[in-house]
């Protein structure tokens, strides 16, 4: 992601750099009240609920996981720290440390057995997990003190001893800042693209190569080990360790925060869960109406500013960013070489051997044999419900075979859509999936997943491996828009701009996959006619650069004019192939696709 600070921008940022100095220097001005220690708690446990809300919106915000056991995995991270370091005598870093490992862990057990589940589903796994871990721990005997818990947890020393509240809180502030650091990182890099990309359409994320069980582990094991660590620091802070850490009723200011401040934003959670804390500690002599005044909250939030109070800024005029003026010349500064590696012109790259695809008594694809070759422009035709997007969600492993073969360079095709993604093989679909609450160069730059050579610690230590990587996918993004005539338009949230322009944008995201084979269904819907003119040029450089382009299309003058070859479909078989000129004379083509109807006016 990018983003242009201006104006507002620039005192939002001013504003958030006051607001660090302030919490660092808090114990200083608290020293003249009467009660320092209870102030100096207070703001101590609203930090460790600020980085449980980070771990939840990478989870539930970026991720697209509703996430019922986060004050579980809080507890669970709690627990770490007290048995280690009381128990076992641990380094009290050692165990902070092991507090996150813990965290991760746990998570990734419970995705494990749950990866099949929607997202309502999943949440309800996580709200039993949550209530067999509390029980577990209750009745822990020795190892987790049981109903009473663990106590005795006090803040390490550098480099022994016991640290001062004042010395662990800063410590505390230091943490925060660096999850909300770990989060930026994560979310502007491959790893959050992918990440929102899965939340926004997981079936669009696999068609560009990603594993969507393997991501959700990693995003889900990230989320974990803050969520450990944030208990962690809890125990630390309080000197103890209880099952009742917990209940979600002690969830209640996080999830409140999150939604206040706004999911899927990057300082929302931090935001919503100060303004919760400091509504948390007004009304705290009315404890009987705690949970009624922050429901309240909640419910109002959710009717009056369902995106927050960031995701509202953002989508203002004031907050959303705006196309630039593309400055003379610059378009020619991006070069592009589109040459598909390791192919040769006229090789037959997706072969189809009586390929049979029936949904019950349904034969949407009957024995159907066609090859795709390198270089080649291949229109698909044929009636509605003929059978075309059904061959090709057979071709691309989405549907499984009734009978028949594919063959992908040579060999078998995968059976998993993502792996054929990852063969070669990119899909656009005929129902808009664009990810629209990126930016357009995060849509494109998802699609370059499969060259990212960086790892996760890359993406949080920006290391040179990343920066390097980042600056090349970038400039090859703005290489790809320009191709399409969408240079200036890098920030703008993909669902801004005009449905021609989403079309494209999909066709070159599925370009930036770098495909062997890019199979287009219906891509010339709704576009105008510069944009028709924009994507037959694209079309014919990608295929002169030895690309397969499959076209699938109703604007049968639009595919006549750019196909080498044509495939006719009726009812699930092939009742013709050959060149643009001998299929408009085909005279099955003629009674079955156009009926009496002079075909001339179909392409007129």
């Amino acid at each position: 992601m990018i983003s242009t600070f201006k104006g507002l921008n620039r005192v939002l940022i001013t504003g958030s750099l006051l607001a660090i100095a302030l919490l660092y220097f808090f114990p200083i001005l608290i020293k003249s009240s009467n009660n320092p220690s209870f102030y100096l708690q207070v703001v101590s446990v609203a930090v460790c609920s600020a980085i449980l809300t980070i771990s939840l919106n990478i989870c539930m915000g970026y991720g697209g996981l509703l996430s019922l056991m986060h004050t579980g995995m809080q507890m669970v991270g709690g627990y770490a720290v007290a048995i280690l370091a009381v128990k076992q005598g641990w380094n009290g870093w050692l165990a902070l440390v092991a507090s996150a490992v813990i965290g991760a862990i746990f998570a990734i057990l419970v995705i494990l057995i749950s990866l099949r589940a929607t997202y309502l589903y999943f949440g309800m796994i996580t709200l039993a997990v949550n209530l067999i871990a509390m029980e577990a721990v209750r009745h822990g005997g020795e190892l987790t003190g049981g109903y009473n818990g663990l106590f005795g947890v006090f803040a390490p020393g550098i480099p022994s001893g016991m640290m001062s509240a004042e010395g662990f809180y800063r410590v505390m502030i230091t943490i925060l800042i660096l999850a909300y650091v770990v989060q930026r990182n994560l979310i502007f890099s491959g790893f959050g693209r992918n990440t929102m990309a899965l939340r926004e359409s997981s079936e669009t994320a696999t068609a560009l190569g990603i594993s969507p069980n393997m991501h959700r582990v990693k995003v889900f094991s990230v989320s974990g080990a803050l969520a450990g660590l944030a208990g962690g620091l809890l125990s630390i802070q309080i000197g103890y360790a209880v099952a009742d850490i917990g209940d979600l009723n002690n969830g209640l200011i996080f999830f409140v925060g999150l939604f206040l401040g706004g999911v899927g934003t990057l300082a929302g959670p931090v935001l919503g869960v100060a303004l919760v804390a400091v509504i948390d500690f007004t009304i705290r002599g009315t404890g009987q109406y705690r949970t009624l005044v922050l429901g309240s909250i909640l419910l109002l939030t959710m009717i009056i500013l369902p995106r927050g109070i960031v995701g509202t800024y953002r989508a203002s005029r004031y907050g959303s960013p705006r196309s630039r003026e593309v400055m003379p010349g610059e378009a020619d500064n991006y070069h592009l070489d589109i040459a598909v590696k390791n192919v040769t012109k006229g090789e037959v790259l997706l072969e189809a051997k009586d390929v049979v695809k029936h949904f019950g008594g349904v034969h949407a694809v009957d024995g159907i044999s066609v090859q795709f070759k390198a270089g080649e422009v291949h229109g698909i035709i044929g009636p509605n419900g003929s059978g075309k997007s059904t061959l090709i969600s057979a071709l691309t492993r989405y549907h499984e075979l009734t009978s028949g073969s594919v063959t992908l360079l040579g060999v078998e095709a995968d059976k998993k859509p993502f792996k054929v993604a990852r063969d070669g093989v990119t899909r656009v679909f005929q129902i808009p999936h664009l990810f629209e609450r990126v930016s357009v160069l995060d849509n494109v730059l998802t699609g370059m997943y499969r060259r990212d050579k960086y790892s996760i610690f890359d993406a949080i230590f920006r290391t040179p491996r990343y920066l390097k990587a980042n600056s090349r996918s970038v400039a090859e993004a703005k290489a790809l828009l320009s191709l399409a005539g969408m240079l200036g338009m890098e920030e703008l949230a993909a669902g801004s701009i005009s449905h021609g322009q989403k079309r494209l944008l999909e066709v070159i995201r599925a370009v930036a996959t770098e495909p062997k084979i890019l199979i287009l269904d219906e891509p010339a819907t709704g576009l105008t006619q510069d944009e028709m003119h924009s994507l037959t040029s694209l079309i014919r450089t990608l295929a002169a650069g030895g690309m397969c382009v499959v076209l699938i299309e109703h604007n049968v003058a639009f595919l006549m004019d750019l196909a080498d070859i044509v495939t006719v479909i009726q009812s699930g078989k092939v009742i013709a192939e050959g060149t643009p000129q001998a299929v408009q004379k085909d005279e099955r083509v003629l009674e079955a696709y156009l009926g009496n109807t002079d075909f001339s006016k179909e392409l007129a």
